[in-house]
């Protein structure tokens, strides 16, 4: 009798087990809604380790590209040296033997020997035969003169023609000089000119030459800018350019907003406005360097004149661009700190500065952005600016209008999921208010996925009954089975509270971390329009700077002369 009851109880008790699997389902699925939340914690943190590793990459990258360009530096003007070191002693000897002829301390037979030397030593340089023909002048020797005056010229016409027109210019023989200048002027095009046209420029500004020669150039130089200011073609593609210079003059970046910089997803553009805005201050600067440097007229015609001459002698030779331009672009890499891309905007708004030809208005752009690569100085800079101005100014105006128009109407915040856009970070309030609304229903919906473990609860009540019923049977049976009950009870529950307390705990824990941060983000973001503002308020002063600057301020002849070639 007493074996058929343990064997219906025994039963009772695996039909009430099977009956209580899809309760206990719940308590599974509470499990997986917590592995859930884990793995989903686990990608964010995920992202932010992406994210950090890519700006690692991103730095490594910059740091080796910083090296590689210092090693090419150094690598290119070493082959500069091999391939064309001797072209700077040919050029070092053309003012020495001008100024040693000044004082009459370098005999005729040592002018011979030292410049047939260099014929030997520069093969197919224009200025090797050019200082024998110099020198052979010097010496009265007609035959020699004229034999390496043609062989100057077949090398370089345009250079050699040039550079006689100086030295004649310098030895006070103006007749010849302006010989020499019409001879030059009259194989010009102003479509396809040598950039040597530059020194032309250079004597315009300082005002080396006496009337007859200055006028002439500046005849030719008035005729040019309105041929080729007729159309919009030849100033479009200044504009663009000029467009691009202000492009790629930005700062690089400072790491001011670290917060926004890290959540917000629109980050990209905002610094991107941001450095635009802080362009029009360097432009102010740049302009303003321009507008204050003037030549120097303490220097005698001689000491001007050997300065240009030097400008024509030192200026790159046609075969020597390649690697120059190579020099140049490094140079600028390591001038960006590694940011490759940040060199090549602005390599490319300095490439025509190494065509073979150019333009006028193109050699006017050309001495604006880099008088140095040009070949020219700081003043003829100012004058190349100042016939430039119109369409300065235009550019100006496009690059501050593009400027305007990309300015982020809202930054737009990811913290921890919550996804929210402010237009200037004064609505603290009412974002902080969102903010804990979408913690609290994050909260409800992890509680929600810990359901009450009522399967285990029940097993463990059914557990405690059997432990009563048995009572009657063996006490001892009955205490064990109701003890088992009770802890099974217990531990479901407990392990729910604990779950449900983890989850608050946690979920409370974001909250205060999400608040510091928005609020952290919020005031960055009134920080960033305050200087956004402030730094795109400059924009009118360099717009005012710009309209100011005309040619008379920068001719160092006089007004006269900047009025007759605009």
């Amino acid at each position: 009798m007493s074996q058929q009851v343990i064997s219906y109880a025994d039963l009772s008790i695996i039909n009430s087990a099977l009956r209580s699997i899809s309760s206990d389902m719940k308590g599974v699925h509470s499990e997986l809604g917590t592995l859930n939340f884990k793995q989903n914690k686990l990608e964010s943190e995920l992202v932010k380790l992406a994210d950090s590793f890519s700006d690692f990459v991103e730095a490594d990258l910059k740091h080796k590209a910083l090296q590689l360009a210092e090693t090419r530096q150094g690598n290119l003007k070493q082959d500069l040296q091999i391939k064309f070191g001797y072209y700077a002693e040919v050029r070092r000897m053309a003012t020495g033997i001008l100024q040693g002829v000044d004082i009459g301390v370098i005999s005729e037979e040592t002018l011979r020997f030292t410049t047939e030397e260099v014929m030997m030593k520069a093969p197919g340089y224009w200025l090797a035969p050019a200082l024998v023909s110099l020198t052979a002048w010097i010496r009265n020797d007609k035959t020699a003169t004229e034999k390496t005056l043609n062989e100057a010229l077949k090398r370089d016409d345009y250079k050699t023609t040039l550079f006689f027109m100086m030295v004649m210019r310098r030895l006070s023989r103006n007749d010849s000089s302006l010989k020499w200048l019409e001879r030059y002027f009259m194989h010009q095009n102003p479509h396809n000119l040598d950039r040597e046209f530059i020194i032309i420029l250079e004597a315009v500004t300082t005002g080396v030459f006496p009337p007859a020669a200055r006028q002439l150039m500046m005849i030719n130089v008035k005729n040019w800018i309105d041929q080729l200011t007729q159309g919009d073609t030849f100033i479009n593609e200044q504009k663009i350019q000029w467009v691009k210079f202000f492009e790629a003059s930005g700062p690089l970046s400072q790491g001011t907003y670290p917060l926004l910089e890290k959540f917000s997803s629109n980050w990209k553009l905002l610094e991107t406005s941001l450095k635009e805005a802080k362009t029009h201050n360097i432009i102010n600067t740049h302009f303003k360097k321009i507008i204050s440097s003037s030549a120097d007229f303490s220097k005698g015609i001689k000491v001007q004149l050997d300065e240009i001459l030097s400008l024509l002698v030192t200026n790159f030779d046609d075969e020597e661009l390649p690697l120059q331009e190579q020099v140049r672009f490094n140079q600028l890499i390591i001038q960006m700190d590694g940011d490759k891309n940040a060199a090549q905007a602005i390599m490319d708004t300095e490439k025509h500065i190494f065509d073979e030809q150019v333009d006028f208005l193109q050699l006017l752009t050309n001495a604006s952005f880099n008088p140095e690569l040009s070949g020219a100085t700081v003043v003829t800079q100012a004058l190349a600016v100042s016939i430039s101005q119109p369409w300065i100014l235009e550019a100006y105006n496009t690059f501050t209008a593009q400027c305007r128009n990309n300015v982020p109407q809202h930054i737009d915040l990811s913290i921890d999921d919550f996804k929210i856009s402010t237009k200037d970070g004064r609505d603290e309030n009412e974002l902080l208010i969102e903010q804990e609304t979408f913690y609290d229903k994050i909260l409800e919906s992890e509680l929600t996925k810990l359901s009450f473990p009522y399967g285990l609860v029940i097993i463990g009540a059914l557990v405690c009954l059997l432990g009563i019923y048995f009572f009657n049977v063996s006490s001892f049976v009955g205490f064990i089975g109701i003890g088992i009950g009770a802890v099974i009870i217990w531990n479901s529950i407990n392990t729910n509270n604990k779950a449900k307390k983890k989850v608050i705990e946690n979920i409370n824990e974001r909250k205060q971390k999400g608040k510091e941060v928005l609020r952290g983000c919020l005031a960055e973001t009134v920080d960033y329009r305050i200087e956004h503002s402030l730094q795109d308020s400059k924009a009118e002063e360099v717009r005012n700077l710009i309209s100011s600057i005309t040619p008379e301020d920068f001719s160092s002849v006089s007004k006269e002369t900047a009025r007759s070639i605009i």
